[in-house]
């Protein structure tokens, strides 16, 4: 049985907190601590916190030289830029921008010296920034020529965000073939057997569709123009004998033959005119037909789907796995999820559905899948934050993370009104004060630090999707391929961070189909009825169509997934395991 952390709210007492104090709810919340119900083991260190959450933030932190020596000379080693909390930053003796303060010039002075030295992390993270923009408008000129510079030595984290930028045609130009070929140097498929997942291949085949198109267009265009350019040819050479005949023949006084003559040189004026504009858009005809060969040349060749190998067979009778999920000799690593179900707020209207849901999706995790569990119901921002920042410290290299968010959540315009701000706002929110809400920016720059080979967030609020800025078709595929062994293989050799969320940039209409929210009961009915091992894609793919089917009226809902590139998203995949199926091979 794994363990499940639990920190409750007696709803009651949490009701007559509401007149207190933001000091006097810090106070109640380390008194709660030790009485969590049932028994349960309270989530660690969670509300002994509540005074220090500014320290839970995020910042671009200048750590001091290190003292050594060599011989018998002492020496300090340059200054080391890392992205860790405002806590570790200050204990390690190192400098930051407090969080609510940074821009980009700030930012730019922890990474610069290191990025123009030729670190590719520190040139990445210089290219993010230009990205983000930081208090201005976002530099993807500047952006993409950082991302180059890391992405040249191999940075698979800066190849993502140029393929994605040229993907967009954000600040290059748009080249969805190079954009793919970036994603593939970032996966390490060049040395993969299993070159393409099939989604990623249908992608590739529907750009040589498409690019073969264009060539046949741009070849007749360029046939049009030239059998154009040698009809006009021929009469500018016809006009010119003409005229060169009448000045022959015009005397002096001939005023019809002069005139005549004057006739031919202005249409021979303007027939060398159009002979320069033909061969002119020739030229280009032809160079866009080239253009469009190379990149059609550029794409590779599809390769077969590779089968489970035999010998990945376990043995009938081999002990179901302990720990890490492992099957097939497949290796998932440990799960761990933070589930929150905020229902009962102490300033906004409350919910219907989401202790419900989080209490089901938690008993599913645990029991079905055999996740490690941190439950936490009704939840104020203290607790999110540290517990957010705990997990930093729990998780591995080789581990995976899931967490899910049910309950209010928000957008509000930054000051110079070009970016907007999405929000989760936990149960002490106030309604237009920002104080306490816990920007998805903050959320996004936890999972980056923390050290899990693949995280899932399932975020059932509005504006969830928000949590990642922008969506890509070559990132992510469609959730209709039936896997192997090889292919589980060449997802989790790379990091994954994606958000799934109830809705898109819209609100979602606050319907339950009872006692489940719309998104929720969809989530939990996949989950439950899976027998196999299941990747995110595959979920959301059945998830966002029971949702669309349930979601009737003129207010449709449309579940979003997308990448979260800002928390390091390098194509990787996110892998449920049934605790009955670790012992069978992939089908």
């Amino acid at each position: 049985m794994k363990s499940v952390h639990v920190l409750d709210h007696s709803p009651a007492f949490r009701r007559r907190l509401s007149c207190l104090s933001s000091g006097c709810l810090a106070g109640a919340a380390l008194l709660l601590a030790g009485c969590a119900p049932n028994g349960a083991t309270v989530g660690p260190n969670l509300a002994a916190k509540a005074a220090s959450v500014d320290d839970l933030y995020i910042v671009d932190c200048l750590l001091t030289g290190q003292v050594r020596r060599l011989g018998g000379t002492t020496f300090l080693t340059p200054r080391r830029p890392i992205r860790t909390t405002v806590q570790d930053c200050r204990i390690r003796g190192g400098e930051y921008v407090a969080y609510d303060r940074a821009d980009y010039r700030t930012a730019l002075s922890v990474w610069l010296a290191h990025a123009e030295a030729g670190d590719p992390e520190a040139q990445n993270y210089v290219g993010e920034i230009f990205e983000k923009g930081l208090g201005q408008e976002p530099d993807y000129v500047s952006a993409a020529t950082w991302y180059r510079r890391a992405a040249d030595q191999g940075y698979a984290r800066a190849q993502i965000n140029l393929g994605f930028l040229h993907e967009q045609g954000l600040g290059v130009e748009q080249d969805r073939t190079r954009a793919l070929n970036l994603y593939r140097r970032a996966s390490g498929a060049t040395e993969d057997p299993l070159v393409f997942r099939s989604d990623v291949t249908e992608e590739m085949e529907a750009l040589r569709a498409q690019l073969g198109a264009q060539v046949e267009q741009a070849e007749r265009q360029a046939q049009t123009l030239q059998q154009q350019l040698q009809r006009l040819t021929r009469e500018r050479n016809e006009l010119q004998r003409r005229l060169a005949q009448a000045e022959a023949t015009a005397g002096a006084a001939d005023a019809d033959a002069q005139a005549r003559a004057r006739e031919l040189a202005e249409q021979l004026d303007d027939a060398r005119g159009q002979v320069d504009t033909l061969e002119t858009l020739f030229q280009r005809a032809s160079q866009e037909r080239e253009a469009l060969v190379a990149q059609m040349s550029e794409l590779p060749e599809a390769e077969q789907e590779v089968q489970a190998p035999a010998s990945a067979e376990p043995e009938p009778d081999a002990p179901a796995a302990r720990g890490p999920a492992s099957f097939a000799g497949i290796d998932f690593g440990r799960y761990f999820a933070l589930v929150i179900g905020n229902q009962e707020y102490l300033y906004l209207e409350d919910l219907e559905s989401p202790l419900t849901d989080a209490q089901r999706i938690q008993q599913l995790l645990q029991n079905r899948y055999g996740f490690n569990v941190i439950f936490l119901p009704n939840a104020d921002q203290v607790q999110i934050m540290s517990a957010l920042n705990d997990l930093h410290d729990r998780m591995g290299e080789q581990d995976n993370l899931l967490i899910y968010y049910a309950g209010h959540g928000n957008r509000s315009n930054r000051e110079d009104g070009r970016r907007q701000r999405s929000y989760w706002l936990p149960v002490d929110a106030e309604a237009e004060r920002l104080v306490r809400w816990i920007n998805n920016a903050v959320v996004s720059d936890h999972l980056d630090r923390i050290q899990a080979r693949s995280i899932l967030v399932l975020a059932d609020s509005v504006f969830a999707s928000s949590m990642a800025s922008d969506s890509s078709s070559l990132l992510l595929g469609s959730g209709q391929r039936q896997l192997n062994a090889e292919e589980i293989r060449a997802g989790l050799q790379r990091r994954s961070r994606i958000v799934i969320s109830s809705g898109g940039e819209r609100p979602v209409p606050d319907r339950t189909d009872r006692p489940h929210s719309l998104f929720s009961r969809s989530l939990i009915e996949v989950l439950e009825s899976n027998q196999k091992v299941l990747r995110e894609n595959m979920l959301f793919a059945q998830v966002a169509v029971n949702v669309r089917r349930r979601a009737s009226g003129t207010e449709g809902q449309t579940p979003e997934m997308r990448p979260i590139r800002a928390a390091g998203h390098e194509g990787g995949d996110f892998y449920f395991v049934p605790v009955a199926e670790q012992r069978v091979a992939v089908r």
